[in-house]
């Protein structure tokens, strides 16, 4: 979430993309972060609220509690609201689980907007996007030292938080996987 939002920490262009990823500024900017819940999505929903924007959530209905602890100011229930008819004007779609389904987010947003697929294999967007004056960019991760450090300093001084849902000894580790994909 940090390298998508704050600051990616290196200058490799994706090869899926022609330059390098860009963060937007986040102060007073409308944010939806589908996969709130998720991994990637709690800390997206947790930054973006330090960054001074309004955070939109998108996670099933038994998570809003949680989410609203974390910062977001609105919580869409997927299970029973179709996000992409629900919102409009958003100036940054963080999609976490990504995919060919990304694309269901440009309408959602303003012209000048960006959506960041995390995963972005199977985008087809592409076209629609340019038409729609919006910005579709993602990153490779890579491990930063620096960057760790300054979320380290988030979590002590209590800024941000990591949910641990459950622990599994490693002799468990089906079982820890088949929890993942539960959501």
């Amino acid at each position: 979430a940090w390298q998508f939002m704050i600051d990616p920490g290196h200058e490799v262009a994706n090869p899926l993309q022609p330059g390098p990823h860009r963060p937007v500024p986040l102060a007073g900017k409308r944010v939806l972060v589908n996969g709130a819940a998720g991994g990637v999505g709690h800390f997206a929903v947790q930054l973006a609220k330090w960054q001074g924007a309004e955070v939109i959530a998108v996670a099933a209905g038994r998570h809003e509690a949680f989410l609203r602890q974390l910062g977001a100011d609105a919580v869409i229930d997927y299970t029973t609201t179709a996000v992409e008819e629900a919102v409009r004007d958003l100036d940054l779609v963080i999609d976490a689980p990504g995919g060919p389904a990304s694309g269901r987010f440009l309408r959602t947003l303003r012209p000048g907007g960006a959506l960041y697929p995390v995963f972005p294999l199977g985008f087809a967007g592409a076209e629609e996007a340019r038409q729609r004056g919006v910005t579709v960019s993602t990153t490779q991760v890579r491990s930063s030292g620096a960057q760790l450090a300054r979320l380290a300093g988030l979590l002590d001084a209590g800024v941000i938080r990591v949910a641990i849902d459950s622990v599994f000894p490693l002799a468990q580790a089906q079982m820890a996987h088949e929890r993942a994909v539960q959501g």
